[in-house]
């Protein structure tokens, strides 16, 4: 392999991995932001059901089907977020103590908090490279 094949392949590598940070630069930004509307409207639900409840007290009216939709839909959402910020933290490598909820980096095997021992995570495949051969 000649010194220009050498360029080559390196500069195919830097494209490849400049690629790859910008691909996880824009997936987090847009997590980060669907998990910022995501936390705004279980605020919101919240404050549904706050008024729900003090309507029910005030009328002595008990509208259970609507208080169960409210938390249906707030449980609901709270799912989807954690789901969001599962996918945050595997894109940053960090994983969050089964025990304590401290998050850390994922290649520790214990908490450095309360010591518990932390999920193996996946073992990962290296990207196979293929070379040109020049034809």
């Amino acid at each position: 392999m000649g010194f220009m094949d050498n360029v080559i392949n390196t500069t195919k590598n830097v494209a490849q991995t400049a690629g790859k940070k910008t691909d996880e630069a824009i997936r987090t930004s847009k997590l980060k932001i669907k998990s910022g509307q995501l936390s705004n409207e279980i605020k919101n639900k919240y404050e549904k059901l706050g008024a729900l409840v003090y309507e029910m007290a005030k009328t002595n009216d008990k509208d259970t089907d609507a208080f169960d939709a409210i938390i249906a839909e707030i449980d609901d959402a709270n799912a989807e977020l954690a789901s969001i910020e599962k996918q945050l933290d595997d894109l940053k490598g960090k994983v969050a103590c089964p025990v304590c909820g401290v998050k850390t980096d994922n290649d520790n095997a214990f908490c450095p908090k309360c010591g518990a021992k932390l999920p193996e995570k996946p073992a990962e495949e290296e990207p196979v490279v293929e070379e040109d051969k020049g034809e």
